[in-house]
């Protein structure tokens, strides 16, 4: 009988432990905003400029992260819900970008390089270029990319 109580306590324990890990990961990942991905992107080493620019294709306020002659696109949103939804809307091949408002609407992109898209959080990024070391950090910060080139 013992015994079976010190693995009953032991599993319970264990299971604790995984599901705080879990529920720990959502809400740091649900919760990943543009200033942690500044701090992300200084930790490896990146010198970048922040500009406003305008809203372009994504329904919501954009900043650019320059770097040397790169630039990532940064869209801001209030919550991971609402990323969640225009990441869903945007094509696997990232040119193309379909509204399910009201007023749905199709937008197609021509883009000089290759697209990548990724998302965290409160965040899409997209990253529109060839650049392996960029390609290879924001992979790092974001997991795989969700549209684009690859």
């Amino acid at each position: 009988m013992r015994n079976l109580t010190k693995k009953i306590v032991l599993l319970a324990v264990v299971l604790w432990v995984v599901f705080a890990y879990i529920y720990r990961n959502d809400i740091t990942d649900s919760t990943f905003d543009s200033e942690k991905f500044e701090i992300e992107m200084k930790a490896k080493n990146y010198e970048f400029q922040l500009i406003h620019v305008k809203k372009d294709f994504l329904p919501t306020t954009r900043k650019r992260m320059v770097i040397g002659e790169e630039a990532i696109d940064i869209y801001l949103y209030s919550n991971n819900k609402k990323m969640e939804k225009d990441a869903k809307n945007i094509d696997s091949g990232g040119c193309e970008y379909t509204s399910t408002s009201i007023f749905s609407k199709s937008v197609n992109v021509s883009w000089v390089s290759e697209p990548h898209f990724y998302k965290k959080g409160k965040l899409i990024v997209l990253y529109v270029g060839t650049n392996e070391k960029i390609i290879s950090d924001l992979k790092d910060i974001f997991g795989e990319q969700f549209a684009g080139m690859k």
